[in-house]
């Protein structure tokens, strides 16, 4: 048990604070013997920098998402029942779960809910809640919109391609008729983003400008060798209306969800103090200096 408060308190003296003056968090008492076994003995402070070396930089990040967590989509009935019944589901496929997580250092059942599943629960109402409260942020970054595109292989293709949107046959009859073989755009609607390296960035830009209103784009797109030709219908690139479904297909990358945690540190003026944790995050995770943005780009300028 006292290993444990000592584990919670390492975290909490690292955060929260700021590392630019060089000064390293320390534990209270840190001679105090914690255990001897032989002649060896074992003191608090000893514990909390091996604690701070293997685990600390992890430790300081997750009780940072827990802060924002807890500010941001507080604990409620409903994320509660949502935790229980995603156990439950995982309860379905093991003949022993709670010996399971017991084995991995839970408590017991309602240990590993309250510390995994729920903040689990919780992660995923964060990331809902910035698809709203980041919204001009996403379009910049995203410029996302609802489309059905047609690829071709010839430009003579999608000039028949375009021709027959605009006589008004639709997208997936069109594509059965001219898509080229093999591609993913079929003519089915879609979102589409910044994130689709396939796509030309100038049809991208087009969907999403404020100016594109839903129907055929009436212009044929081509990648940079001219060797790829695609025809558009814009469904939507209003975000309200499009925001679901673009929750659904961004909320699978690392990338976006690492731009939630990082426009919500932001938020609460995240900083670090201690200096080896500091260090740390500068070289392989700069974009959590939030209070730094001369270190957020790059890990190779001096703190």
């Amino acid at each position: 048990m006292q290993n444990k408060k000592l584990l919670a308190a390492a975290a909490a003296g690292l955060m929260l604070l700021t590392g630019c003056s060089g000064a390293t968090a320390s534990v209270s008492d840190p001679d105090k013997e914690l255990m001897t076994v032989g002649d060896v003995t074992v003191t608090r402070g000893q514990v909390y920098d091996c604690i701070k070396k293997s685990t600390g930089p992890n430790l300081t990040m997750q009780m940072a998402e827990q802060v924002i967590y807890d500010r941001e989509v507080p604990v409620d009935e409903e994320i509660r029942k949502e935790a229980q019944n995603n156990y439950n589901e995982y309860a379905k496929t093991s003949d022993d779960l709670e010996g399971y997580v017991q084995s991995m250092g839970y408590k017991d059942k309602q240990d590993y809910i309250d510390k995994v599943l729920i903040p689990a629960v919780q992660a995923e109402k964060l990331l809902t809640k910035w698809f709203t409260d980041a919204q001009e942020e996403i379009v910049q970054e995203y410029k996302p919109s609802r489309a059905q595109i047609i690829q071709t292989d010839s430009r003579d293709s999608a000039d028949k391609a375009l021709q027959a949107l605009k006589d008004g046959k639709s997208a997936q009859d069109v594509a059965g008729q001219y898509a080229a073989e093999g591609t993913s755009y079929t003519g089915t609607a879609a979102i589409v983003t910044t994130m689709d390296s396939v796509l030309p960035t100038r049809l991208i830009n087009t969907l999403s400008s404020a100016q594109s209103k839903a129907g055929v784009l009436n212009e044929v797109f081509e990648n940079d060798d001219q060797t790829q030709y695609f025809v558009a219908v814009l469904v939507s690139n209003d975000y309200d209306t499009i925001k679901g479904d673009l929750e659904s297909t961004l909320s699978g990358d690392s990338t976006v969800s690492e731009k939630c945690l990082v426009s919500y540190l932001t938020e609460t003026d995240f900083q670090v103090y201690d200096q080896d944790i500091f260090d740390y995050l500068r070289v392989n995770y700069p974009q959590y200096l939030v209070t730094r943005p001369d270190l957020m780009e790059s890990d190779d300028s001096d703190n």
